[in-house]
């Protein structure tokens, strides 16, 4: 029983890590081609060139670190992923703070917020993956002697 309720926590996890993937990735696209509508969302409106063109750098940030959770998701490095996934979910909150100290309290954190929730899920359900002690890592069982 044990060993179906992983497969089920493991399932979890693979799938919050692909929708937080796909869902980071349409946004940060999205705000290379639109900046002034996504930086809106974001909490930042951006009204010039100079904004804009931050604003993209950001998301460039953000198109890296979704290539590289892609690459530890397809070569099954769980602690990597599970790494890389707790150090994402502080950004939310880094940024957050960024908006508090420029706006004060009329900042808009609700987007912070539910990404932070989503990803500390994520996260935490990463580390029960990578962690787990049932797990056979076929890529380090040394072969038969040859």
């Amino acid at each position: 029983m044990r060993h179906s309720a992983n497969a089920v926590r493991d399932r979890i996890a693979v799938g919050l890590t692909i929708l937080f993937l796909v869902a980071f990735s349409l946004y940060s696209f999205r705000g290379l081609l639109l900046p002034e509508i996504v930086s809106a969302r974001f909490g930042a409106p951006v009204s010039d060139a100079t904004a804009a063109l931050f604003f993209r750098v950001y998301l460039s940030r953000n198109i890296a670190l979704i290539l590289l959770g892609l690459i530890f998701l397809k070569l099954d490095w769980r602690k990597p992923l599970a790494i890389l996934m707790s150090l994402i979910a502080g950004l939310p909150v880094f940024d957050a703070s960024v908006l508090l100290a420029q706006f004060g309290r009329g900042a808009q954190l609700s987007f912070h917020a539910t990404a932070f929730a989503l990803l500390a899920v994520t996260s935490g359900l990463l580390w029960l993956r990578a962690l787990a002690p049932d797990r056979i890592d076929r890529k380090r069982t040394p072969g038969p002697a040859v």
